[in-house]
């Protein structure tokens, strides 16, 4: 499935596409140079998702000019309707596309699952690998879970992948239920909120924080088949309303002190635009980007 240019522009496209990997797909949004480029950003979003137009709103148009293609995912069971459609979805051809088929939400089914989130940037990397010579994957908030797990699977396409960056990333361990357990984050009352429901659909939250203790239970092990010619580092909000440098820190203790945690002491919150400062709404697009380039 393909929808036609959000923006056409001389030297920027926009197209939404349904990236597939055998029976496996996900959807993303690509914005290119017109110029097809030879390397790639891949931004795995966090929890519920709205991080991604806030990330294409605040830096999509820099990165093409900087002459990569940006890939920015959506989870599967993101609502097409509802009044927060429009900033989930950033495309207005494709909220219409699904309105004209009759769909609800994002993967052409209903609500769905944990599980099948923490598989995207997997099949995202099959799907994109022998376009690009060089990508660099963002894995934000929720989406450092899905890009640690997608990257340490067996059979993951890894060869172009030249860095990894956990950017305010959910990364941590478990510390038996603690206040500094990671698992603070995810309760199934949480994720059933009506401020999370209205945006995405999850067909069972109480299964999904199940899901999500069993992935941090092996997540150092998966990060660690990550190859070591693959950058591995952390950039963590100084003023972070949800995870703190000690996370970062636990967790890259637990995988053998890899990389480098990066400290962003930019970002601060807004009560109007309600932001926080997880949701970087200041980090700059040249700062990111050369923190991408400092791979090994």
């Amino acid at each position: 499935m393909s929808c036609p240019a959000l923006v056409n522009r001389p030297d920027m496209r926009v197209r939404w596409e349904v990236l597939s990997a055998g029976e496996d797909k996900v959807e993303a949004q690509i914005w290119e140079p017109d110029q097809q480029p030879s390397k790639a950003i891949l931004f795995c979003p966090g929890f519920p998702g709205a991080g991604a137009g806030l990330f294409e709103q605040r830096h999509a148009a820099s990165i093409v000019e900087a002459g990569y293609a940006l890939i920015v995912l959506r989870h599967a069971g993101t609502r097409l309707d509802g009044p927060c459609a429009p900033a989930m979805i950033n495309n207005g051809a494709r909220l219409q596309q699904g309105r004209m088929r009759g769909e609800t939400h994002i993967g052409g089914g209903g609500p769905s699952n944990i599980a099948a989130w923490l598989r995207e940037p997997f099949t995202a990397l099959a799907a994109i690998s022998d376009d690009y010579e060089d990508i660099f994957v963002l894995g934000n908030s929720f989406g450092a879970l899905a890009a640690l797990w997608s990257m340490g699977e067996a059979g993951a396409r890894l060869d172009k992948v030249r860095h990894l960056l956990l950017l305010a990333g959910a990364q941590g361990v478990l510390e038996d239920g603690g206040v500094t357990d990671i698992m603070r984050l995810w309760k199934a009352a949480y994720m059933a909120m009506p401020r999370v429901t209205e945006r995405i659909s999850l067909s069972d939250p109480v299964a999904d924080e199940a899901t999500l203790l069993a992935c941090y239970k092996d997540l150092p092990r998966r990060a660690k088949n990550i190859t070591d010619s693959i950058g591995l580092d952390a950039l963590v909000v100084a003023r972070d309303e949800i995870l703190t440098r000690s996370d970062a820190e636990k967790f890259q203790a637990a995988i053998g002190g890899r990389g480098t945690i990066y400290m962003n002491d930019i970002d601060r919150a807004y009560a109007d635009p309600p932001l926080l400062a997880h949701d970087m709404p200041d980090y700059p697009t040249a700062a990111l980007l050369a923190l991408l380039e400092n791979a090994p």
